[in-house]
């Protein structure tokens, strides 16, 4: 037999269970596209010292050509730098406004030609 006063008790708990769980799949939303910007950014560090060093090969500015790679990769070139062939460089993405907040994401990758290796 129900009382008068757990009336809608039930209901309160269930809202109170939905809203949690909404909470819940809006922070895990936001994660997943923390991580998904880290991996953008490291993909277009990778890809710009890539470019950079193929470029120092051929004669052109490898710093040059790693800041077209980032920007096809909607990054931006925070430092580069040449040493003979070898590039290093460092990108950097920023995600769109989330709860008022924007967060940057920096990676640093190296690249080297290949008959830098030794035999």
């Amino acid at each position: 037999m129900i009382r008068r006063y757990e009336r809608g008790a039930v209901t309160v708990h269930a809202a109170v269970i939905a809203v949690m769980l909404l909470v819940a799949a809006l922070v895990i939303t936001e994660m997943a596209g923390l991580v998904r910007l880290r991996h953008r950014v490291a993909a277009a560090a990778d890809l710009a010292a890539l470019a950079a060093t193929q470029a120092s090969v051929t004669g052109e500015d490898g710093c040059a050509a790693a800041s077209r790679i980032a920007d096809r990769n909607d990054a931006e070139v925070l430092n580069c730098r040449m040493d003979f062939d070898v590039a290093t460089v460092t990108t950097r993405a920023t995600s769109h406004t989330w709860w008022g907040h924007r967060w940057a994401v920096e990676q640093k990758a190296r690249a080297a030609p290949d008959f830098y290796l030794g035999e």
